[in-house]
């Protein structure tokens, strides 16, 4: 029976659907996955809210529509993933990559992603309404669409990057955006 780290990943890996199962039957388990590499999984549909993925490395996963709602997803490595459709909402991402992913429709309301990095990824339709966007890097990142309301763009850089200015409902005085 899983609830070791390791179990945990290797249920997870095994089969997203039974991992959500097992998760749904222990809703009070806390499920830590610190550190784990799960790189070039297909973890599509996972549900990962409020798991503790600090320094895990995700690089190169299908991780489509997975929840990470409220997840601790700092200095975590999900560089080229397809997280299409996936929920970041409350997540705690500070120093997290997610260089040239594709993270079209996902959400990132309320989420903190100071010094994270998204350079080259696809956010277009994503939302990021009240995030701290504190130092993160957009450059080359295509954010057609992409919704901020409220958002902290605090010494954020956008160089280079595809937006609408108009579309953006925040302060963008401290962001770099030549």
């Amino acid at each position: 029976m899983p609830g070791t780290a390791v179990d945990l990943a290797a249920l997870l890996v095994e089969s997203p659907r039974a991992f959500n199962e097992y998760r749904a039957a222990h809703p009070v388990e806390a499920f830590t996955l610190q550190g784990v590499n799960l790189e070039a999984c297909d973890l599509a549909g996972a549900d990962l809210h409020g798991a503790n993925l600090f320094e895990a490395n995700l690089a190169w996963s299908n991780l489509a529509g997975v929840n990470f709602e409220g997840a601790d997803l700092r200095r975590s490595w999900l560089e080229g993933c397809n997280l299409v459709g996936s929920c970041f909402d409350r997540a705690q991402m500070d120093h997290a990559n997610l260089r040239s992913s594709k993270l079209r429709g996902a959400t990132f309301r309320g989420a903190t992603l100071r010094w994270g990095t998204f350079q080259h990824a696809d956010l277009r339709d994503a939302i990021f309404d009240g995030a701290n966007l504190r130092r993160v890097v957009f450059c080359d990142a295509d954010l057609t669409g992409a919704v901020f309301k409220s958002a902290n763009f605090a010494e954020a850089d956008l160089r280079w990057a595809n937006y609408q200015i108009d579309a953006i409902e925040s302060d963008l005085s401290g962001a770099c955006i030549r």
